[in-house]
């Protein structure tokens, strides 16, 4: 009987995390084959059969990259894998089209991480935002410019901005030690981090993938060329993601992505279909 209970108790401290993480918005985005697509242009396209949304956004302005928002609206969606194009581009001004190959952290781990945050052992970051990030030694091409800075701030407080990454990475990451690593392997090491700190800003992670196949390259636009992943992270308010650079790991882990990642376009856009 004592084994029968100590097992029942098992089951039910390790169901309490995974239902937590089981709840995060990423699992309901990622699923089965799936796409990610950037288009430009007023009138939403049409789906290809057996294709539905799982997630889509407006594409607001740059967050990190110059100039303003060349895309409309970002998918991610999902259906047959066979269709060789999940949406109908007659009438677009342009597209990026890419078959990803989308990722998520184990329900458990991400429930802990949760939790964690909830209970306060990992805490919200303290200290001023950081209007100016340009000066603090990182690679300012990866970093967002001030005038950035303050059109995020100035977006109305309930303004809760879906942050669209394109990721681009050396073959060979750039220390400066000379260590070796690939760039990929690299930006992970920051990667696991940035997550950490997203939570306990009270983001969410949305979706994060390997790009494998390019259906459409972009014609225009700052995101032309090849990309590596696609990512994206929702925060609670315009202020949240300029809060992480007060955690220490945060800080210390940023020469991993600067080692790792050749370029970056990050763009704040506003989720149309999804709340955590």
């Amino acid at each position: 009987m004592g084994l029968i209970i100590l097992a029942v108790a098992v089951v039910a401290l390790l169901a309490a995390p995974w239902l937590t993480g089981a709840s995060e918005p990423v699992y309901r985005i990622v699923r089965g084959a799936a796409w990610f697509v950037a288009v430009r242009g007023a009138k939403p396209p049409a789906l290809a059969s057996g294709v539905s949304i799982t997630w889509s956004a407006r594409a607001d302005f740059p967050f990190i990259g110059n100039g303003e928002p060349y895309w409309s609206r970002f998918y991610v969606l999902a259906g047959n894998p066979a269709s060789t194009m999940p949406i109908d581009l007659v009438g677009v001004e342009d597209a990026f089209v890419a078959r990803v190959a989308f990722g998520a952290p184990p329900k458990l781990a991400l429930g802990i991480l949760k939790l964690l945050v909830t209970f306060g052992v990992l805490g919200k970051p303290a200290g001023a935002v950081s209007h100016d990030v340009q000066t603090k030694g990182y690679r300012a091409e990866l970093m967002p410019g001030q005038a950035a800075i303050a059109r995020l701030l100035a977006q109305p407080s309930g303004y809760a901005p879906n942050v669209v990454n394109f990721l681009s990475y050396f073959p060979s990451a750039r220390y400066a030690d000379g260590r070796a690593s690939s760039g990929r392997a690299a930006y992970a090491r920051y990667g696991l981090v940035a997550l950490r700190t997203v939570y306990r800003t009270g983001g969410h992670l949305l979706f994060y993938g390997r790009i494998t196949e390019v259906l459409r390259e972009a014609t225009g636009g700052p995101t032309t060329g090849a990309w590596s992943d696609v990512a994206a992270m929702l925060y609670p308010t315009p202020s949240a993601i300029l809060t992480m650079e007060n955690v220490a790991a945060y800080r210390a882990a940023l020469h991993h992505r600067d080692a790792g990642l050749e370029r970056t376009i990050v763009i704040a856009s506003t989720d149309q279909r999804l709340t955590p």
